[in-house]
């Protein structure tokens, strides 16, 4: 069961302080990112969360089949009327059927991610994860991730269902944990984001 985890990422500064006059030098500061399940009134932290974004790639699901094209898009900030809809549909199953791990730097929440318990029987929906622009590619998305398969899989789920975003750095990304594209995706998931690449995990 994943209670609390602290994890400490090497994170790299925007310049050092001073150098010394011999030879180049490779400062770094390290930064501890605590990672715990989300209460109920924490939910609404999320809108602390940079979830802007820019691609140049598309991909498109076709059965297990993923084709790709070139088009420029841009995911835009959400407004506080977004983040209260979020809130609205997580409180609808946190706790009483799903979890939310959010991590933290300091007191500020820079990821979440949250999980649907039995959607189908032996079937946990990963239902959304979301990580600050500034906190991406260092580790807080694997480590969300983990803490919802390790939940998913003391709870008896068998399977783990995500529908990514259908760019290449999300399905790249839940690829590399072991995900793959399904021929069967759930018919009122797949009706509510039709554009999304629609994913499965065996636990």
């Amino acid at each position: 069961m994943v209670d609390r985890v602290i994890l400490a990422l090497l994170l790299q500064p925007d310049a050092c302080a001073a150098r010394p006059a011999r030879g180049p030098v490779t400062c770094h500061r390290t930064a501890m990112i605590e990672l715990r399940a989300l209460a109920p009134d924490e939910l609404r932290l999320a809108a602390e969360i940079d979830v802007t974004e820019d691609g140049t790639v598309v991909l498109e699901q076709r059965g297990t089949t993923l084709r790709s094209r070139q088009e420029e898009w841009h995911r835009p900030p959400r407004d506080a009327a977004a983040w209260r809809e979020f809130e609205a549909r997580w409180r609808g199953f946190v706790p009483a059927s799903g979890v939310a791990l959010g991590a933290f730097e300091g007191t500020r929440l820079v990821g979440i991610a949250t999980l649907r318990r039995a959607i189908r029987p032996g079937l946990d929906q990963l239902e959304a994860l979301f990580v600050d622009r500034a906190h991406r590619r260092r580790g807080v998305a694997t480590a969300l991730v983990a803490g919802i398969e390790a939940l998913a899989r003391s709870g008896g789920a068998r399977l783990l269902y995500v529908s990514a975003t259908p760019s290449q750095s999300a399905v790249g990304f839940y690829e590399s944990r072991g995900f793959a594209s399904t021929i069967e995706p759930i018919p009122e998931l797949l009706e509510h984001e039709p554009d999304d690449i629609h994913m499965t995990l065996a636990l």
